[in-house]
């Protein structure tokens, strides 16, 4: 039976797996109809900036999250509950390449309107 810390864990790590999401989808609604809210895509933006840190920069790549799940005796990383293991490591750098492309799309709206 699982403890009731990894299944807590899973549902945190799925909520903020979704955040993430939705922040990357703002992006790119942001980019492709050019209907900006300051405060929702401020918040997208350093959301994105700060995961990025936290995963390029701090962590080589993996979700710190990984870190938590291996204490409470989760070691499947959360991207291989629904893929395969070898798609599921590269979840993130698509999903950083896909934050790149969006962020390029709203400059390129930027600078030709």
């Amino acid at each position: 039976m699982r403890s009731n810390h990894f299944i807590t864990l899973r549902i945190l790590h799925g909520l903020v797996t979704i955040y993430f999401m939705l922040c990357l989808l703002y992006l790119y609604t942001v980019g492709l109809t050019g209907n900006v809210n300051g405060i929702l895509f401020t918040l997208a933006i350093l959301s994105l900036a700060i995961e990025g840190i936290a995963v390029f920069a701090l962590n080589r790549g993996d979700c710190p999250l990984i870190h938590i799940q291996r204490r409470v005796g989760d070691n499947k990383p959360f991207f291989e509950l629904f893929l395969p293991p070898k798609l599921a490591k590269q979840a993130i750098p698509i999903f950083a390449l896909l934050t790149v492309i969006a962020v390029l799309i709203i400059l390129l709206r930027c600078i030709y309107g």
